[in-house]
């Protein structure tokens, strides 16, 4: 079997053949045929350097892959435009090990070896933040009350809020006292009521037909508070409203009042 350097020795003696002038003595061809030998071996170096350097950079393009996956999906699930702007001053404040001039900018240095400069080295513009849509950009919540004192109710009906101060999506119907839930999702939806004096009252949270919570209130000699509070996944389309199991009359007056809003929704923002 042939060796390697057994084949670089016949390649530096046809190189001498070539270049090396015939009067030149033998000891001077010998110095030139060492010289050609260190520069073929300094040429195998260099080539097994840039060797190492092109795995290094892939290792580092790879882990630079991840690193833009990972960021994506929080960027993904926050969808928060300050968000964005603190992760981008993040990663321009970090510190540069590299040399830089007076204006900042990262220096390049010159590669004798024959290989790529150094990727770190070429970078001086801001990082790109790739900004995804959030689920939804709706903002759905309502809250309903009371204007007056005295409400009368009735027995296994819907109690309807005569005052609508928020109904963001238009989800609420005053005249029904029926939440419709334009998203599928979950929400948080919470009651407050007042009793009257000697007047008991249970009133229940009812979500697509199916009661969700109770609460009961009942002071005898003075009026009694009672809540509810509920996280709720619902469909679009489903029916929230608060009923009356007991009861024939609250005190409005702000007191009792109805409120809900959307937490978050599916993956794909159904409706």
């Amino acid at each position: 079997m042939v060796t390697r350097p057994a084949v670089m020795m016949v390649i530096a003696l046809i190189i001498c053949n070539l270049v090396i002038p015939a009067q030149t003595t033998i000891l001077e061809q010998d110095a030139m045929v060492e010289i050609l030998l260190a520069k073929v071996a300094e040429l195998e170096r260099n080539q097994q350097e840039c060797s190492n350097y092109q795995n290094y950079v892939k290792e580092k393009l790879q882990q630079a892959e991840r690193r833009i996956s990972e960021l994506e999906a929080i960027v993904y699930n926050t969808g928060s435009d300050e968000y964005t702007e603190n992760l981008s001053a993040t990663i321009e404040s970090q510190p540069s090990d590299e040399p830089t001039n007076n204006t900042g900018t990262e220096v390049i240095k010159e590669n004798n070896i024959g290989c790529p400069p150094d990727p770190k080295r070429m970078i001086s513009r801001k990082p790109d933040i790739v900004k995804k849509e959030r689920i939804t950009t709706e903002h759905i919540g309502f809250y309903a009350t009371f204007s007056t004192g005295l409400v009368s109710v009735h027995e296994h009906a819907i109690v309807l809020f005569d005052t609508v101060l928020q109904n963001d999506g238009n989800g609420f119907n005053k005249q029904t006292g029926t939440f419709t839930c334009p998203l599928s999702g979950t929400y948080l939806f919470s009651l407050s009521i007042l009793a009257n004096p000697g007047s008991p009252l249970h009133v229940y949270l009812m979500v697509n037909g199916q009661i969700i919570a109770n609460s009961f209130a009942y002071g005898v000699n003075y009026s009694d508070q009672g809540s509810i509070s509920s996280i709720v996944r619902c469909e679009a389309g489903q029916n929230v409203w608060i009923g009356v199991y007991r009861g024939t009359q609250l005190y409005g007056d702000h007191y009792t009042s109805f409120s809900g809003f959307f937490l978050w929704g599916d993956p794909t923002g159904s409706r």
